[in-house]
This record gives C-alpha cells, sequence and structure tokens, in this order.
C-alpha cells in the first residue's frame, strides 16, 4: 500500500467506527492490519471482536445491563487507538517518506535508552546556569571553547528532544514527566518551552493521544507569556482534528469543557479562528502582490528613479528623511498607492503579507532541521549569536529591534537574519540604518493607537506562529508528508467541542461576517443559517443571508429572505433593489419592474435604479418606455458612456435610425467592437443607406477575423429585428452570403 492508500483506508475505518459500524468496521480493520509484518495487532484486534461479540448476546437477551455503554465505549476506543497504530506501523515500515525513515531510526535509538527524552533536560538547565556563572564572574566565554560545547550540546539537545515529542505515538511516564518538568521549570526559557509545545502538537495532530491533549493543557494554564498562546493553537487545532472522538475519554472531556470558565476564553478563540482563516487567505493575497502590484511596480521603476533623485542621493542637499514628492509618483497609476495601502492595512491587521518575499528564503541550513522552523525569534539564540559575531557592522540594534516586531514571523525573522550574510557591507549598514527607522515609527504608531496592550499582544503572538505554522506546512520540503492544516474546512459550527466550549454567539457571527467580507458566501450563510434559529426577527441578519444566497447564484432562496426583511421594513431601497434584481434574474419581468418603480419612488434620481428600469422594460419589449429611462440615465450623467449602447440598440428597435446610427457611431468611436460594427450596419441598411451598410457589415466581418461560423450565427440573431423593419428574409440571407463570400 502506499502512502496515500494507507491514509485513505485509515479514515475510512475511523469513519466507520465514529459512525457506530462496528463490526464492517472490525472486518477492515483486521485486512488493513495484515498488511503489517506484526502479528500483535491481530491478535488485539480479535480481543476487541470477542468483546463486540458479548455486547451483542447481552443486549437482546433481556437483562439490562447498566457497563454496556461503557464497554461499547472502550470497543470504541479501543479500535480506533489501534487503527493510529496500524496507519503508523504501516508509514513506518513501507513508506520512504523521510519523516518516517526519521521516525523509525529514532525507535531504533530509543529502545535502549527509555529515559533519554527525562535526561536531555539536564542540557537545558545546565547550560543557561553556567552560562549566568561565567557571566557573573567575567568570564571570557570562548575561552576553552566552553562557549562552542555548550552550543553544540543545548541545540543538539533541543533537537532531539523536539524530535521524540514529536514522533512519539503514545507519551508514556518518561515523556509525560519530562514535559511536565518542562512546564513547571523556572529554569527552562521561554523559548525552549514553547519549541517542546510546537513538538506535541504536531505529534498530537498526527496521532490522538489523550496524554498530548493534557500537556498541552497544562502549558496552556501555566500562563507563561508566548507560551500559552501557542498551546491554545495547538488545543484549538487539535479539537478541530479530534472533534468527534474526544467523548470517548471522559476525563479528558471534564478537563477540555473546564477552558469554558477560563476569563476571556471566547475572545482568544474568535483570535484563532479568524487567524486561521487569515491565513489560508495568503495565497490569494501573494497572488494579488505578484500579478498586480509588482508588475505595476516594475513598470514605474524608471519614474521612480527620477523622482527620487537617486543619483543626488549624497548631495549636501538631501536632509529630507522621506521623499515629499513620493505620493506624486504614483500620479501614473492612481490605483497603486490604494493597493498598497490596502497591503499595510491587512500587514497591521494580520494578514500575512510577507510570505510572497520571505518564501524564496527558506534555503539556508538553519531551515534543514524541522525543530528550527517552530523555534521563536529571541536574540540570544545561539544562531543569531554567531552570524552578530561573525559581521563587522553592528547588528545587535537591529536585531532587538526586529525581536520587537510584531508584523513579521519567528520564521522570516531568521530568514532576514541569515540572508544578511549575503549583502555586501555598504549596503548592509544601509539597511539597518532603514529597518530601524521604520521600527521606531512602528512603535510610534502602535503607541497612538494603544496597540500595546495585553490583548493586543496575545494576538500578535498568535498571528506570528499561526505564520511560522503556515511557512512550515507550505513550504518545507516535506509539505507533502503532513496533513496541511489549512486545507482543512474549519467548519467549527459544526464541532461538538467549540460549541460547548464557546458560549459567546457573537463569536460565531463575527466568523460568518469575515466570511462575509471575504467573499467565502457558502461558509457564511451556513453559519448565519445557525444563527437565524435563535434570532428569528433580525432584518440585518436576514439581508445577509439573503446577499449570499445572490451571490452564490440561489435567486430563489436569496427572495425568500429579502422579503423576509422586506416584512419588517417595507421602505427599505436596499431590499426593494435586492428582490427586483433577484425576480430579473428569475426572469419575472413583472415582479421586477414592480419593485424597481418602488425603489424609483423613494430615490428618483438614483443612476441603478433608473438603468435597470430601462433593461426590464425592454425585456418586456416596452421600447419606447425603456428608451425614456435609458435618455434620464444620460442626462443625469452625461460622462456615463456604456449608456449610450442600450439607447442605440433600442432605437433600431423602434426605427429611430438615425439616433441609432448617431448613438453607434459614438460608442465605436470609443472602442469597436464587432457586434457594435453589426448592429450598426442594420441601422444604415433599413435606413437605406445599403452601401454603407456594406462597408460596416464587412469591417464587422474583418473583426470576427472572418470566422464564417460566428459571424453568421451573430448577424442571423437580428433577423427577426430586421424584418419588423421590413427587409425580408430572402435579402438577408443574401447579404450575409455577400459579406462572408470570400471569392468577392
Amino acid at each position: 500500500m502506499n502512502f496515500k492508500e494507507i491514509l485513505k483506508n485509515h479514515q475510512h475505518i475511523s469513519d466507520l467506527i465514529l459512525n457506530n459500524e462496528i463490526l464492517i468496521a472490525l472486518n477492515s480493520l483486521l485486512a488493513f492490519a495484515s498488511n503489517t509484518k506484526r502479528q500483535y495487532h491481530q491478535v488485539q484486534i480479535e480481543k476487541i471482536k470477542d468483546t463486540y461479540s458479548n455486547i451483542l448476546k447481552h443486549s437482546f437477551s433481556g437483562v439490562e445491563d447498566p457497563e454496556r455503554d461503557k464497554i461499547y465505549s472502550y470497543v470504541q476506543r479501543s479500535l480506533l487507538e489501534l487503527n493510529d497504530k496500524v496507519k503508523e506501523c504501516l508509514l513506518t515500515e513501507t513508506s520512504d517518506l523521510t519523516t518516517y525513515k526519521m521516525k523509525w531510526s529514532l525507535e531504533r535509538e530509543l529502545e535502549g535508552q527509555p529515559d533519554e527524552a527525562y535526561s536531555l533536560i539536564n542540557n537545558l538547565t545546565f547550560d543557561n546556569e553556567l552560562d549566568k556563572i561565567l557571566k557573573d564572574s567575567n568570564i571570557d566565554l570562548t575561552q576553552n571553547n566552553i562557549q562552542d560545547e555548550t552550543i553544540v550540546s543545548r541545540q543538539d539537545a533541543l533537537k532531539e528532544l523536539f524530535n521524540i515529542l514529536w514522533l512519539t505515538d503514545s507519551y508514556h511516564d518518561t515523556e509525560t514527566k519530562t514535559i511536565e518538568s518542562i512546564c513547571n521549570s523556572n529554569k527552562i526559557p521561554w523559548h525552549d518551552k514553547s519549541l517542546v509545545v510546537s513538538a506535541i502538537t504536531l505529534s498530537l495532530l498526527r496521532i490522538f493521544d489523550s496524554k498530548k491533549f493534557l500537556a498541552l493543557l497544562n502549558f496552556y494554564y501555566s500562563e507563561e507569556n508566548q507560551v500559552w498562546q501557542r498551546a491554545l493553537v495547538g488545543i484549538i487545532l487539535a479539537l478541530y482534528k479530534h472533534d468527534k472522538r474526544l467523548n470517548l475519554y471522559p476525563e479528558l472531556e471534564k478537563q477540555i469543557l473546564k477552558l469554558a470558565k477560563v476569563d476571556e476564553i471566547d475572545k482568544h478563540f474568535e483570535t484563532v479562528l479568524i487567524q486561521i482563516f487569515k491565513s489560508k487567505e495568503t495565497e490569494k493575497i501573494t497572488k494579488k502582490w505578484e500579478e498586480e502590484i509588482l508588475p505595476e511596480m516594475m513598470k514605474m521603476q524608471p519614474k521612480i528613479e527620477k523622482n527620487l533623485d537617486l543619483e543626488n542621493i549624497l548631495s549636501e542637499d538631501f536632509s529630507e528623511d522621506k521623499n515629499p514628492d513620493w505620493e506624486k509618483v504614483f500620479e501614473d497609476s492612481p490605483d497603486l498607492l490604494d493597493k498598497l495601502q490596502d497591503f499595510s492595512q491587512m500587514q497591521i491587521e494580520g494578514s500575512d503579507v510577507f510570505m510572497s518575499a520571505f518564501s524564496k528564503l527558506k534555503h539556508f541550513p538553519f531551515f534543514n532541521e524541522i525543530s528550527n522552523w517552530f523555534t521563536p525569534f529571541y536574540k540570544e539564540n545561539e544562531y543569531i549569536d554567531m552570524i552578530v559575531e561573525k559581521e563587522e557592522t553592528n547588528l545587535q540594534p537591529f536585531v532587538e529591534q526586529l525581536e520587537k516586531s510584531f508584523h513579521m514571523c519567528s520564521s522570516d525573522k531568521y530568514s532576514f537574519c541569515l540572508n544578511l550574510q549575503m549583502i555586501p557591507d555598504s549596503h548592509k549598514s544601509m539597511m539597518m540604518d532603514m529597518f530601524n527607522e521604520e521600527m521606531k515609527n512602528l512603535e510610534e504608531v502602535q503607541k497612538d493607537e494603544n496597540l500595546l496592550n495585553d490583548f493586543t499582544l496575545t494576538k500578535s503572538i498568535i498571528t506570528q506562529y499561526l505564520q511560522d505554522l503556515y511557512r512550515f506546512y507550505k513550504l518545507h520540503p516535506y509539505k507533502n508528508e503532513f496533513s496541511d492544516i489549512f486545507k482543512w474546512n474549519f467548519d467549527v459550527q459544526n464541532s461538538d467541542f467549540f460549541n460547548k466550549i464557546v458560549t459567546n454567539k457573537q463569536v460565531i457571527r463575527n466568523i460568518a461576517e469575515f466570511f462575509l467580507e471575504n467573499e467565502h458566501y457558502d461558509k457564511a450563510v451556513e453559519i448565519f443559517r445557525i444563527i437565524e434559529k435563535t434570532e428569528e426577527s433580525n432584518i440585518e441578519l436576514f439581508e445577509k443571508i439573503g446577499f449570499c444566497y445572490q451571490r452564490l447564484g440561489q435567486y430563489d432562496n436569496a427572495l425568500k429572505y429579502y422579503k423576509r426583511a422586506e416584512l419588517l421594513d417595507e421602505n427599505k431601497a436596499w431590499v426593494i433593489k435586492k428582490i427586483a434584481l433577484c425576480y430579473r434574474y428569475l426572469n419575472e419581468h413583472e415582479n421586477a419592474l414592480e419593485y424597481y418603480k418602488s425603489a424609483e419612488k423613494l430615490d428618483a434620481e438614483n443612476l441603478y435604479i433608473l438603468a435597470y428600469i430601462g433593461h426590464t422594460l425592454m425585456r418586456l419589449e416596452r421600447y419606447e418606455e425603456a428608451l425614456k429611462y435609458y435618455f434620464k440615465v444620460e442626462y443625469l450623467s452625461p460622462a456615463n458612456e456604456k449608456i449610450q449602447r442600450p439607447i442605440a440598440w433600442v432605437s433600431f428597435v423602434l426605427g429611430k435610425f438615425e439616433t441609432a446610427i448617431i448613438y453607434y457611431t459614438k460608442v465605436l468611436g470609443k472602442k469597436i467592437n464587432e457586434f457594435d460594427l453589426i448592429h450598426l450596419g442594420h441601422s444604415y441598411w433599413c435606413d437605406g443607406q445599403v452601401k454603407k451598410a456594406i462597408e460596416t457589415y464587412q469591417t464587422a466581418f474583418d473583426h470576427f477575423k472572418y470566422n464564417i461560423s460566428k459571424f453568421s450565427q451573430s448577424f442571423m440573431e437580428d433577423s427577426e429585428y430586421l424584418e419588423a423593419n421590413k427587409i425580408n428574409i430572402l435579402d438577408i440571407k443574401l447579404m450575409k452570403d455577400l459579406i462572408t463570400n470570400k471569392s468577392i
């Protein structure tokens, strides 16, 4: 079995177990387990099978068994755990995946060292104490290579501990004791604890284990800054992934439900979930940057260089911190400045705008270790120390400022620092100065906007951590070996445990609003419909549900909700226009016209309403009335050239050929369109100007690139209007052949 087949079988069996299809699950699991080299799994399955047979026998014996439901849950729990073990066994034994080769090697190493994880704690605490003693005694840290030895041992200890906690399937006493010691230690710094939290999270997402859940809960309740936020992210991800099996573990369930009593848990859950959804938008943001903004900036490069006066940048007159002419640079591209400002706002709000820039800077050896993708950025980091020591430029102030930055995740900060080694010193100094200046400006903005409160700090930590996770799942060389969490639906409104923990319904509403704002109408409407069950007279809710259905093209459903909104406020122009629009798309034009006329009474000079009254009248073939409305739109908005086309067409249909010719000539003066040329030709022909008609048709045929089929189809579609204006069908066919006959 290959990787995908193993995962597919595992998921299928899990679904059977959770859907109470136990007999089918037992037989499927036996077949699944037969692919491994171990007899142990089959033996365990047979034991569970015997237990289940007893349940079946006694269930209908007439004697009530008070323990039956508990035993049934035990069967489900045991089967799920065995199914997990078979999956892991098969992946370790048969796959060529690098991570499972690592897992196999680690298991072999740990066979003779069961307490290896716990022994690694000494490496994390002893070195910190030694460094402190040496510094307090003013002893040279590089003497006798002490620093190099401690760096190597400490980094290796962290890496090995991360791998053990990540690649261990079920935590036993050693792992549990190790994690408890780390969580409760005052000697182990926050960044090491954060790394441990990430290892536990990855492990729990790979394979369920109640002890891993409890470990994350302990780190969360420790309330240590930077650590508890990461633990919360891990808990929420695991709650979503394992939602359907948690109620099989009553003791764990009890501990998880205690979260509901934590202050601000609703707000923190919302923050994590919204940031996950924002992370899922990253590809869209990156695409916008690469396809819209960057090409526009590249086109503007010569103008920017001229406006910035780069040749005289070092002259004495160059005293401004920032060029006062910068905004004028964007006059030739008015949308670009707006787009860049949008990106800045998105960055402040937590959107991942740096993915495109830093995705190409993950090739450094530093990122060869999986643990380093989750290492928080801190200025004392040994890798950073080595970079700082090697550089002639004083990078320490820069590193300190970078550590404080709320707008760049740890992974990108490491990329930035590692990339500095490739930059010439002359450019490096200038870059440091610019960056430090920008950081100071950001600090001022944050102070002005009161961004440094506790909740905003928490939000920033969560945002940065999720961006680190995003880079790992999207950029790591072995990314295909992991289940990408950012491809999950995260339909948390259907999650049992989410609804038990988050009791503030406003959180659900805010998630729906986020989906609406970001045009995920299918997800938004699903949540709004859940909210509707408890809010039966909320006009805004009905409007938003209607709008979502409208954007999904479900006009019947949209109309139903817009009508409910109308009942609560029959004079609301927005709702009336939406009802008219739905009727129009449902081809109920009389009803559409009725509502557009009602909207006109509320806003008599609204161009949108007037134009669509014209469109609706045209569909009802009430052409004279339609033309009056089109002329009114033109009168109120002379600069609106788009109204000229329907005026031209309706004029032609009504036999007002001179007017049609005037307006089609105006339209074609702005932009040549083959269909407008055909209609102009019709107008000339019906007006008796046969020669001009033929010339115009030939020009249209040229714009159809001499495609006879397309031209003929478009030409003949209007035959009924030509016949209505006294052009007989034979002449119509002859004219078509005259234009398309290449031999003439």
